[in-house]
């Protein structure tokens, strides 16, 4: 039961089962508010028996917490005028989007911002998309699963503006990116976020899509830097020049970079794309586009093998809606028998499998060890023989 303390915002016990409505009203109050996040309740029995008993219950809901967010808090309008000004004083700024501007619905209002000030927009791999990647004021995905002009960009930055962003290692580039010292504005609708890692400059606690509104209700439309914009065009035309003769590759097996390419040429307009973690996060974030609003994007955050289950559960969640799944073939062994699953259910993602035959993200620890000359069986630990996916899904009727 303890473990999940660490990775839940509530971890609670159902013993008796006349508690169960106030338990699970509660679960939902937990999940939905502040920064929304997982809850689990643990049902006694060894078969979760307790739900086998009955017990007189009333049946009651919030109807504020079937939703995300539950709440939307505005920030100090002090405050508010305090980040405006410091904006207003920056030559070369950047926003950083995170994942609190998909959690929030603050797509809209995070581009409106970016266009009235004339601000570059960095976006952390969890709001992939909250900018169309092809807008001219988009910088791509920041960090370690990112593109080099976006990580540029930001390090060169004289100001970064975090919105519903953790600062965490991924989006900072392990601590580097902006570089420490560099001026911080951080929206945050959880508190302890505020400044945790950059010395902010201001800290507005709030919803992300009530407190974009209210930066822009207070800012005036800012004169382009235009030699800010320029660099921008140059980092990210620089990117797309070297990517582009990997992605146009008739190269057999095929090149990544071409698999992601004929992704984003393909994806529906309402196409929710769902991404394991190591390379396939990787792959997504740098190489694929989404470029229309309708268009979402979930990643792995933890454990490799995330992405075939969680493209089945988003599919149940979104029957309606072309749901794709980005993985390696280490990625689909761990699930692979889900396929059955699906089958019997009904349910149907697609899957979109980039087959090098290893779990390549482990060979440079590999390497490490053997120091750079890998002996006897070594390759056996990280590499697999070849196998036809096609023809194994084909086998469980898909």
């Amino acid at each position: 039961f303890r473990m999940f303390d660490p990775v839940t915002k509530l971890n609670v016990e159902l013993d008796v089962t006349g508690q169960l409505g106030d338990v699970m009203r509660q679960a939902f109050r937990e999940a939905t508010s502040g920064c929304p996040g997982p809850v689990h309740v643990e049902m006694a029995g060894q078969a979760a028996n307790v739900v086998e008993a009955e017990a007189e219950m009333e049946l009651r809901f919030d109807e504020q917490f079937c939703r995300v967010p539950a709440f939307r808090p505005a920030a100090e309008p002090e405050l508010v005028r305090s980040a405006v000004r410091v904006l207003s004083q920056a030559h070369k700024p950047v926003i950083v989007a995170g994942g609190g501007v998909m959690a929030s619905d603050a797509a809209a209002e995070l581009v409106q911002l970016a266009e009235k000030l004339s601000i570059p927009v960095a976006t952390s791999l969890n709001a992939k998309g909250s900018i169309p990647e092809n807008h001219e004021l988009s910088a791509g995905v920041v960090g370690t699963y990112s593109r080099w002009c976006a990580n540029r960009l930001v390090s060169e930055a004289d100001l970064v503006f975090f919105v519903g962003s953790h600062t965490g290692s991924q989006v900072t580039n392990n601590f580097k990116t902006p570089k420490p010292g560099t001026r911080t504005i951080q929206l945050d609708i959880d508190p302890s976020e505020l400044g945790r890692t950059y010395a902010n400059d201001v800290s507005l606690m709030g919803d992300a899509k009530i407190v974009l509104r209210q930066v822009i209700e207070n800012c005036e439309p800012g004169q382009p830097d235009a030699a800010w914009l320029a660099r921008l065009k140059e980092l990210v035309d620089g990117w797309r020049a070297e990517n582009a003769p990997l992605a146009a590759s008739d190269a057999v097996p095929m090149r990544p970079e071409r698999i992601c390419r004929d992704l984003t040429a393909s994806l529906p307009d309402d196409a929710i794309l769902v991404s394991d973690t190591g390379h396939s996060g990787i792959w997504c974030a740098s190489n694929i586009e989404l470029t229309k609003r309708g268009q979402r994007f979930i990643r792995a955050a933890g454990s490799l093998g995330w992405g075939f289950p969680a493209a089945m559960g988003a599919k149940c969640a979104a029957p309606n809606r072309p749901v794709v799944c980005f993985t390696g073939d280490g990625g689909f062994y761990y699930h692979i028998a889900e396929l059955e699953t699906a089958v019997r259910l009904g349910i149907k993602p697609i899957i979109v499998v980039n087959d090098n035959q290893s779990l390549n993200q482990e060979k440079p620890h590999f390497d490490e060890v053997y120091h750079g000359n890998q002996r006897g069986g070594a390759r056996s630990m990280w590499t697999f023989a070849p196998t036809n996916f096609a023809k194994v899904a084909e086998a469980f009727g898909c």
